[in-house]
């Protein structure tokens, strides 16, 4: 059943000159005692809902912009009797999840980019509970999510275009219609779990407390990839096939999403100790998921969607904290390729955290506080953990890097992990070419020598180790210490002035970042 874009927009809700629900607080009682009504009633039985559902029709079509808590229950008294009436007629779930997600693009056509993203979490539950409760119709679950993740991939385009508008603020009071969509779940206690499966109780909690339109419709582009994902697994296939094919879903999907509410919800979901697929996948999936997608996320070239350079307006500080979020994914990543004694992913995962943006957007920053700029001399950030060593030394001296004490701790632990508890792998034969001096300094971070006075310089030893031993093989040097302080400026030149950052031999960016005038 191939999703039909063309029927979406045949018949919008026009709006009139009216002012929008959302600054209409007489509509507020109305739909409490509308909840509770139905709520009450369809706990008796009755099934037909018509004469509500043509009221909320009829006040919809007279606001241009209407409240997301009045769509939803709107588009749930709809989906109860469009669901009703699939046990009498030959009808499947799947035509009636379509049907909802025709109605409410209809319903918000004149919306925000992001607030029609976020109208979107009632069709993922659906699809959700489809996908666990109805197997054999995964071919149409599959479609319909494919055309839902290409609705808020263009819809993500319009919002980095600057074609959002709207307020981006919700009522609390939104939350108060997620029981009609559970009607039929009544006593299993926590809504928010059911309503929105595929996250983490911290994005749950801060749906109660951070009611923003972009942080809700972050999580629905972080379901839906994720549901996407554990949809496209393919019993029998090869393991490194199956790789591959879930890694190129995700890269094209994330880039496609290319939106900061999203890449922040998915970052954080990747550093919950377990991915909320459980009950789609299994725990041995999981853990194959989860690799994929730290491949997915080391892979994708950032800049092309969050740099201000390319016209894209995002805060400095937005930026800061995703950068700072992947930061942690990175070593994650690193960190269970070590674990798995897999040498050649960890050295890839390396090579790409020197390639990509992430890294330098957050030096650039600390550059950019005026005060900082001239306190804080050249960074030797080869990995993720020098990097995190590197801000918390800035931050030790007065400038705000990390988000909240958690993030602080985060990091902390983070680095004194790397320090005392990572081993170093067992030197195979392959590596015997390796001098002792490189090695050495591999593991300890350099001599004395080798650093400018002044430096802030943090090497994690394994990290650095499988640099050096890259770059050793990719380049025949004889000689690794002398590479190194070919990288070192002149001692008698202005420290003020920052440099680009050597990856012992492969450079940051060609970028130079100045702290302060010579």
């Amino acid at each position: 059943m191939p999703f039909d874009f063309g029927k979406m927009n045949e018949t919008p809700l026009k709006p009139a000159q009216n002012p929008t629900m959302d600054h209409a607080p007489p509509y507020q009682p109305m739909l409490k005692e509308s909840i509770d009504r139905f709520l009450a009633e369809y706990s008796n039985g009755v099934t037909d809902f018509s004469d509500f559902s043509s009221i909320f029709s009829r006040l919809l079509q007279n606001v241009p912009d209407p409240s997301l808590q009045f769509v939803w229950f709107y588009a749930a008294l709809e989906f109860h009797m469009n669901k009703l009436a699939v046990q009498r007629e030959p009808l499947t779930r799947a035509s009636t999840a379509k049907d909802l997600f025709q109605l409410l693009v209809s319903c918000s056509d004149y919306c925000g980019s992001l607030k029609r993203i976020g109208i979107l979490a009632p069709v993922v539950y659906e699809l959700y509970h489809l996908a666990l409760q109805e197997k054999h119709l995964k071919s149409e679950v599959q479609s319909l999510l494919e055309g839902l993740i290409s609705y808020c991939s263009i819809f993500c385009g319009k919002e980095l275009r600057g074609e959002n508008n709207g307020p981006t603020s919700l009522d609390p009071s939104f939350l108060d219609v997620i029981p009609v969509w559970m009607v039929d779940l009544s006593g299993a206690g926590d809504y928010l779990k059911g309503f929105f499966p595929i996250v983490s109780d911290q994005f749950r909690k801060g749906i109660e407390v951070r009611c923003e339109i972009g942080f809700l419709a972050g999580i629905v582009m972080c379901e839906a990839l994720l549901l996407k994902l554990c949809l496209d697994f393919e019993p029998g296939i090869v393991k490194a096939e199956q790789k591959k094919k879930l890694c190129d879903s995700a890269i094209q999907i994330i880039t496609g999403f290319r939106n900061s509410y999203f890449l922040d919800t998915l970052f954080r979901t990747m550093l919950e100790p377990v991915l909320p697929v459980i009950p789609l996948l299994g725990s041995e999936n999981e853990v194959l998921l989860k690799e994929v997608l730290y491949t997915a996320v080391m892979t994708v070239e950032y800049s092309s969607f969050i740099i201000p350079q390319t016209g894209i307006t995002l805060y400095a500080n937005t930026l800061k904290d995703l950068s700072v979020t992947w930061l942690f994914v990175a070593d994650l990543a690193i960190q269970s390729a070590r674990e798995q004694g897999d040498w050649e992913k960890a050295i890839s995962y390396l090579n790409a955290f020197s390639r990509s943006c992430m890294p330098l957007q957050l030096i650039n920053w600390v550059a950019g506080q005026s005060e900082m700029g001239r306190k804080i001399s050249k960074p030797n950030v080869p990995t993720p953990i020098a990097l995190i060593k590197w801000l918390l030394a800035v931050e030790d001296q007065g400038l705000a890097v990390f988000d909240g004490d958690t993030a602080k701790l985060r990091a902390k632990a983070k680095f004194w992990t790397s320090r005392t508890e990572h081993v170093l792998p067992e030197i195979r034969q392959s590596d015997n070419n390796l001098d002792s001096d490189l090695l050495a300094d591999s593991i300890y971070g350099g001599t004395n020598e080798d650093k400018v006075d002044g430096d802030i310089e943090m090497v994690d030893s394994t990290d650095t180790m499988f640099l050096a031993a890259e770059n050793r093989r990719s380049t025949g040097s004889t000689d690794g210490t002398r590479k190194r302080k070919e990288g070192i400026e002149d001692e008698t030149k202005t420290r003020v002035k920052f440099m680009r950052c050597q990856f012992h031999g492969n450079s940051m960016r060609e970028n130079s970042v100045v702290f302060g005038q010579q």
